[in-house]
């Protein structure tokens, strides 16, 4: 069936209300219908209960948005980047074309905020961002991964978004011959597949709240590749979310979460792994000095490294991070 069949338009004030059993809202700002129109003439195979979808200006954005998430729905929002200030530690992820992120809104609230835990900048291109930075997203134990890194192993990126609560695509991180009518176009940047590969492991994030979809300039042609790209993204983000699996990778009584110890050898200390059997995703125990628990996601890449008796790098970044004073 086509999406149009589940995908219902309602007022601002029923967003939350009209159909209580939706999971997802899509709200939309400007005039940005030619991609909902695209989005509905997609067919549709693994979601099937309601989506709702509202139209309202900019300053109405923020209060939409916080009704979804104590609603615990997940928000897609088209043409709005602004982000709200989160009362509790929250992790964020962009799809950029640059990693000059520090100056930037929203990213420069998201990374003044004293609550950020992780936040990751995937798809950049060197020459567009400055050394400086790119230093100072490490200095910060932020995670980078640029475009060429990131088409040599789409799986890269999928630990960064399965950790992010709120996702920002930028569209002109794309390249102009697949997506021409965004704000700034350039040669090279993502393929339309490649986003859309993002797309996916964002809507299988267990964690996610909201994904932002921005960048490029409102037409009314629904005919426009970047209509046409911005809806199938949405469709990956509709096909992610559907199949997301959510555990509590902590719960001993989930047998498909496997713990695995790994020796490091004589002088290193053991590394501990939990492998979700179902998802086949994987996660590296970091330890902390003050006694606190905390995994972070990683490739099963990693535990192949500390198999070979190497300590991965993202254990080493994590440790740092979470035990700095």
């Amino acid at each position: 069936m086509q999406l149009q069949s589940i995908i219902h338009y309602v007022h601002n004030n029923q967003l939350t209300t009209e159909y209580p059993e939706a999971k997802v809202a899509i709200i939309g700002t400007g005039a940005h219908k030619p991609i909902i129109d695209a989005l509905t003439q997609l067919y549709v195979h693994q979601h099937n209960t309601p989506i709702v979808y509202t139209e309202c200006a900019e300053n109405l954005v923020t209060d939409l948005v916080d009704k979804c998430m104590q609603k615990n729905m997940v928000t897609i929002i088209v043409g709005n980047s602004r982000f709200s200030a989160e009362s509790k530690p929250f992790s964020a992820a962009v799809v950029a074309p640059s990693a000059n992120v520090r100056t930037q809104e929203p990213y420069r609230t998201i990374l003044e905020n004293p609550l950020l835990d992780l936040f990751s900048v995937i798809g950049f291109q060197t020459y567009n961002t400055t050394a400086g930075d790119i230093s100072w997203l490490h200095e910060h134990y932020y995670e980078t991964l640029r475009l060429g890194a990131f088409r040599e192993n789409f799986a890269l990126a999928e630990p960064l978004l399965r950790e992010s609560n709120h996702v920002f695509f930028d569209l002109n991180a794309l390249r102009a011959c697949d997506a021409p009518e965004v704000r700034q176009p350039a040669p090279n940047g993502l393929y339309a597949e490649e986003i859309c590969q993002l797309a996916t492991f964002s809507g299988r994030a267990p964690k996610l709240k909201t994904v932002r979809l921005f960048g490029y300039i409102p037409t009314l042609s629904p005919h426009t590749l970047v209509a046409q790209i911005a809806a199938q993204v949405i469709w990956h983000l509709l096909e992610g979310i559907a199949i997301r699996h959510q555990s509590d990778i902590l719960n001993s009584s989930n047998t498909h979460i496997k713990k695995i110890i790994v020796d490091m050898g004589e002088n290193g200390q053991a590394l501990e792994f939990l492998n979700d059997t179902i998802t086949q995703h994987w996660w590296l125990k970091i330890p902390i000095t003050n006694g606190e628990i905390r995994y972070t996601a990683c490739l099963r890449e990693d535990y192949e490294c500390a198999c070979n008796r190497e300590v991965p790098a993202r254990w080493l970044q994590y440790f740092q991070k979470f035990n700095k004073k």
